[in-house]
């Protein structure tokens, strides 16, 4: 372990996740900007994973990395893996830890109290995984972390039900994101679908196809019923099964203007295409997708659920639409899609939103404010 201490000027912070496989998602996108942003004449991060990964193997991470060996939390071995090198940890002048994901949240807080090390934990969803048996184990190691950092007013608010704890501890730190680059490029596939259809406006959803995401909801909402001009299209740019929004699409007579665009690696890219944002899933920490398409300079619909109204201001830089209800959405998305000035108005509106409230500089700044009070009012 190569953690400079507090001899070095510097307050070592152990960041702790069970695994790393892509620095583009969600919550290991965020964990990978933290520590690369890191003022290092102040934070020294070292990261634990439970598991090493293909990824970590071939391309390193920002900061040095150990692997613990040991995952699975009713073994023996696990707990006291992970106290062995709290010691080590705790010896080298470290004593402030950042946890992320379920199992560490739930291992880590105790096992790091019993070295004197400060637990932080992240909290980036509604809770759709709390069991019973989570409840009961998190009222126990709950009592053991010293603070807690979640991405909206939402998803604080049910962090604080579920686990039991005060809601002084709780700080909300919304996601940041790096300013997308006017320099990229529509993808040719995309250029070219445009120019086949000079006339139409493209309404794009960026999520992977799972139930949660309710995509069903965007192509029922193109169906006649809803009076939508024929002239919008979507696009649907995620990984996942889509057998069955395909048959949906046919069975509406819209599948010549629904387009899957399957698991893309340009996605900023994809979002050159668009015209609207769209967004319809029932429950949302903190949506990236949002944020990006807001980046993007683009007008959004989403469902009024968990972090969303936090990102998008009803009128100002989208719409809200409460969860499930088609006819509301195809209202919204016909308003867009009627008035060039009136998406242009509102995505110009929303990429100043984007630059102000969720820039990189600033997730980083706020987190380094909690690490300070942390190990300093606290410690």
């Amino acid at each position: 372990m190569q953690v400079q201490g507090r001899d070095e000027g510097t307050e070592p912070v152990l960041y702790v996740i069970d695994h790393f496989r892509n620095p583009h998602a969600g919550t290991e996108g965020q964990l990978f900007q933290l520590v690369k942003g890191l003022d290092r004449s102040r934070f020294s991060p070292y990261l634990l994973v439970f598991s090493d990964s293909d990824y970590l193997r071939e391309q390193g991470f920002p900061c040095d990395y150990e692997v613990l060996g040991h995952s699975r939390l009713s073994s023996p071995s696990t707990w006291l893996a992970l106290w062995k090198f709290a010691r080590h940890f705790k010896a080298r002048g470290g004593r402030l830890a950042h946890v992320f994901f379920n199992d560490p949240s739930v291992i880590c807080p105790p096992v790091f109290r019993s070295q004197g090390i400060k637990t932080i934990i992240s909290r980036r969803d509604m809770g759709y995984w709390y069991t019973p048996a989570w409840r009961t184990a998190l009222s126990f190691t709950g009592r053991f972390v010293s603070a807690v950092i979640t991405n909206s007013q939402a998803v604080s608010a049910v962090t604080a039900k579920n686990e039991f704890l005060a809601l002084k501890r709780i700080h909300v730190v919304y996601n940041g994101f790096e300013a997308g680059s006017a320099t990229v490029e529509m993808p040719t596939d995309l250029f070219e679908l445009r120019a086949q259809n000079p006339e139409a406006v493209f309404a794009g959803l960026a999520a992977n196809i799972r139930p949660i995401k309710r995509i069903q909801d965007a192509i029922e909402a193109l169906g006649g019923k809803h009076n939508l001009p024929d002239h919008l299209h979507l696009l649907i740019i995620g990984d996942g099964d889509t057998t069955e929004l395909k048959k949906q699409a046919v069975r509406l007579k819209v599948d010549e203007r629904v387009h899957f665009l399957g698991g893309r690696s340009d996605v900023k890219a994809c979002l050159k295409a668009l015209d609207i944002g769209l967004l319809c899933s029932e429950s949302e920490g903190f949506s990236n997708s949002i944020i990006e398409y807001m980046q993007a300079g683009l007008p959004i619909v989403c469902s009024d659920v968990g972090g969303n109204p936090e990102a998008v201001v009803h009128g100002e830089t989208g719409y809200l639409y409460p969860c499930g209800d088609v006819a509301s959405l195809a209202a919204y998305l016909a308003k867009l899609a009627g008035c060039e000035e009136l998406r242009r108005a509102i995505g110009d509106k929303a990429g100043e939103v984007a630059r102000q409230r969720f820039g990189m500089e600033r997730m980083i700044s706020q987190h380094e404010r909690i690490y300070h009070r942390v190990v300093g009012v606290e410690g």
